[in-house]
């Protein structure tokens, strides 16, 4: 039996035990929250049997074979290095961190510890995506020349998600006070992954980040001023050479919830369009098909979700690739994102 321990009790926490409750011999042996009320009703709609206000007593009294951090951004980085340091392997919600010194951290306290370690990046469920990545990576396109990606989004514009104005939820997405790093930390860490992911590294990043006028008045909701970024456009460059733009909005009217990226090699173009489709993509390799602008669709089977691959690794000791190493990288971009707005111009990626 795999024993799994969860660290926050919030909403995501629920769909994290949905996914292991579904598995067989895993176990969610305990929960821990600061909120009395949330952890305790966790723990009775998922059978968890010990509940705990302090994580370091959970991790003093628990035998674990894996603990979820499923706490707000700013709070992964102390949790996953104690976590680590108990030698209990660690699964933890994007974005790693909150910033770039504390993701180096937390890389640094998995590798000294020799623990198993994954990153929650939800879009790697995709079957789509995992496929259309081994094809980039078997050659397939030829040498990759340019790239475009998005995320689009219509919230701020649209009440398909209800109206952010009454809904307290969207007050942290919004407020750099609240810990915000709006749209860029948001959702822009999941296109900037999914964009790595098929292609790679990111070498160079020169970024433009927009905040707009809401028709609030003084641009403020009680103490939290609306001033985090809501809109980013990223031009950058891969370490194979490719060019490229990255992008994210919540002012796309007419996309609910939209990432695409389209991948354009010397002998063959792919796209995967995850508002379409999770299961397949588009693909135009070939004399005949590129002669004629022709694209085929291509259905893929089933991959195993990101839970299933963390207990996976769990039990086989094999490390997962979307790892705190990955999750570090993805904070570099989120950092350099921000670094070359203030700058005005491309700046290299240090990883």
């Amino acid at each position: 039996m795999v024993k799994i321990g969860v660290i926050g009790t919030g909403g995501m926490a629920n769909h994290h035990a949905t996914q292991y409750s579904a598995m067989k011999d895993v176990q969610i042996a305990a929960c821990c929250d600061v909120s009395a009320e949330h952890r305790e009703a966790f723990a009775a709609k998922w059978n968890v049997p010990h509940t705990y206000s302090d994580y370091h007593e959970m991790l003093e009294k628990e035998q674990l074979d894996g603990v979820v951090n499923v706490t707000p951004d700013a709070f992964h980085a102390a949790i996953s290095i104690a976590v680590a340091e108990k030698g209990v392997p660690i699964f933890c919600e994007k974005p790693l961190a909150s910033n770039l010194a504390d993701a180096r951290r937390m890389l640094e306290a998995v590798r000294r510890n020799g623990v198993i370690n994954m990153v929650n990046f939800s879009y790697r469920n995709s079957c789509a995506l995992q496929a259309a990545a081994e094809v980039v990576r078997s050659g397939a396109l030829g040498n990759i020349r340019h790239v475009e990606s998005s995320y689009l989004q219509s919230w701020l514009v649209s009440h398909a998600w209800g109206d952010w104005k009454t809904k307290e939820g969207y007050l942290w997405r919004l407020s750099t006070k609240h810990g915000s790093m709006g749209v860029l930390g948001d959702i822009g860490v999941h296109i900037y992954d999914l964009t790595s992911f098929l292609v790679g590294d990111i070498a160079g990043i020169q970024s433009t980040l927009r905040t707009f006028d809401k028709g609030i008045p003084g641009n403020q909701i009680g103490e939290y001023p609306l001033d985090a970024n809501e809109s980013f456009v990223s031009t950058v460059t891969f370490a194979n050479g490719a060019l490229g733009t990255v992008h994210a909005s919540r002012w796309a009217v007419g996309q609910a919830n939209s990432l695409r990226a389209r991948v354009y090699g010397d002998k063959g173009a792919i796209e995967i369009d995850l508002d379409r489709s999770y299961d397949d993509y588009r693909i135009c390799t070939g004399t005949e098909n590129i002669d004629t602008n022709t694209w085929e669709t291509v259905k893929c089977p089933p991959t195993p979700s990101n839970y299933e691959r963390f207990i996976t690794s769990i039990q086989t000791g094999k490390q997962d690739p979307s790892d705190f190493a990955n999750g570090a990288r993805i904070q570099a971009y989120l950092h350099y994102s921000m670094e070359s707005d203030k700058a005005g111009r491309m700046l290299t990626v240090e990883l």
